[in-house]
């Protein structure tokens, strides 16, 4: 959508004096540049008056000289407003920026509207607010802003523990930092990000990106990044201490499935916005299989956008925008709720259940790792290895769950954990111990046990508190494992 010049007045005039000084700038006449056309169109119109004495014929040569003198006039206006839209644009978009790089445009190209973009989308998920400042940056530039965000929501090396935690449960190869991971991840998905702290949404130079899908992907990192910007404070409180694996997810969701529907309602409406270039998802050339992100967690990464949409989706059918406005104030708080909106909506939501335990240090030193992991997490690990309806099954009455790690000394490449369980009866729990079982017996080659000893790892299935848990320790010593055995019963 292109912005005429008596839109952007009322924008202009909105950002306060700088910004009318630059409209007085500007100006509202087309620029003298294209006042060339304007005189030839005008001088055929005066070199050819229409005489009421000539004949029927000879008046409308006449006529027909006028019109094509109005059509050129009119089309040197309409090239003229193109040209001073397009600085208007690129001026609003500049205002209030604070050091953010000047974006370069290639000379034959024209600069995507993002100003405007981003007034339709939030006139469509009705925010009172300002357009996004925008500037182009590298795929790179983007990637960095992405994780120095993602650090300060996971501080004090939070994301490594929690890998630390996943390759000692053997669901990720080795420890990494997840975190650089993510970011080119998110960069990908989005297009670009909104950093808080320059008050700035950067999006990627066509000329940088790893893949037309990527720049392709704006609309949503736009639509992401008003939400961020609006809702931000509210949905990501560091303050608060540190969230949950679960709790992160569902939060996630929220605002990457919000970001999909706005993006996806705003394309119904204008279909340029539409995903161009779109690679199926298990192509190798598709930018986010570019990154060598473990399987499972990828899985992660990929379940705010795909999940969220759903849920967002139910949301808005329940209450419209509201509805949404209103979940940023009390938002899910696991992915069983994400995945079944209907419990997130019901009144009596059910509270969090919480595993207690007596006492959680092995050999007197306390987990350096303690997370609730949820349901997706879940089913995604017992897909590994079970067909998707056996592990919807295992995963189905998952009440409750807590993971705790602890480091192996002695030169082990694989720490200890102890993952626990807890469902809703003991049906829901004998499924969930046979998917994992199958699990355990196809990722170590054994018999089948629920008690072994392979690869280096002292593993053992084991049922508790009623039946109605499982708990899985996975240990780097004989001595860990029955430590763990007696500090889980």
């Amino acid at each position: 959508m292109k912005l005429n010049p008596a839109t952007l007045l009322i924008i202009l005039l909105a950002l306060g004096g700088a910004a009318a000084l630059l409209l007085v700038g500007a100006g509202t006449e087309p620029p003298p540049a294209d006042g060339q056309r304007t005189q030839v169109a005008v001088a055929k119109q005066e070199a050819a008056p229409v005489s009421a004495s000539g004949s029927p014929l000879e008046d409308l040569k006449k006529q027909i000289v006028l019109l094509e003198g109005q059509v050129e006039y009119l089309q040197g206006q309409n090239d003229a407003l193109k040209d001073e839209n397009a600085q208007l644009i690129q001026k609003l978009g500049m205002l209030g920026m604070k050091d953010a790089p000047k974006m370069a445009q290639k000379a034959d190209e024209e600069p995507p509207d993002f100003v405007g973009m981003g007034l339709e989308m939030m006139k469509m998920r009705k925010l009172q607010a300002l357009p996004l400042v925008t500037t182009a940056v590298s795929q790179e530039e983007v990637e960095i802003v992405i994780l120095a965000w993602l650090k300060r929501q996971q501080p004090n090396e939070e994301a490594k523990k929690f890998a630390r935690g996943l390759a000692a449960l053997g669901w990720i190869p080795e420890a990494i930092d997840p975190l650089p991971l993510r970011a080119a991840l998110l960069a990908r998905q989005l297009g670009g990000w909104y950093d808080d702290e320059s008050e700035t949404m950067y999006t990627i130079d066509p000329a940088t990106a790893s893949g037309p899908a990527v720049t392709s992907n704006e609309p949503l990192g736009i639509a992401f990044g008003q939400l961020l910007r609006e809702y931000g404070d509210i949905l990501y409180q560091p303050q608060h201490g540190a969230v949950k694996t679960d709790m992160r997810l569902a939060r996630d969701s929220l605002i990457a499935g919000d970001a999909a529907l706005t993006r996806f309602l705003h394309s119904l409406q204008n279909p340029a916005s539409a995903l161009k270039d779109d690679l199926p998802a298990e192509d190798p050339d598709h930018p986010l299989n570019q990154v060598p992100m473990p399987a499972f967690l990828r899985e992660l990464a990929l379940f705010p956008f795909s999940r969220g949409f759903d849920f967002a989706q139910t949301l808005h059918s329940a209450g419209n925008f509201a509805q949404l406005n209103a979940a940023y104030s009390r938002p899910p708080i696991s992915t069983a709720e994400v995945i079944e909106p209907e419990v997130y909506l019901d009144p009596e939501r059910p509270a969090p259940v919480e595993i207690k335990l007596d006492e959680v240090k092995l050999k007197g030193v306390l987990p350096y790792w303690d997370d609730c992991l949820g349901k997706f997490a879940c089913v995604t690990v017992l897909r590994t290895y079970n067909e998707d309806e056996d592990a919807a099954l295992g995963a189905r009455g998952l009440v409750a769950d807590r993971l705790l790690v602890w480091a192996a000394d002695g030169g082990a490449k694989r720490d200890h954990a102890a993952w626990q369980t807890l469902f809703m009866d003991k049906s829901s729990a004998d499924a969930f111990y046979k998917a994992m079982l199958s699990c355990l017996k196809q990722r170590y080659a054994t018999q089948g046990e629920n008690e072994f000893s392979a690869q280096g790892r002292f593993v053992c299935l084991l049922r508790n508190r009623g039946d109605a848990g499982v708990v899985l320790i996975e240990a780097a010593s004989d001595e860990a494992r029955a430590a763990l055995k007696l500090l889980m019963k």
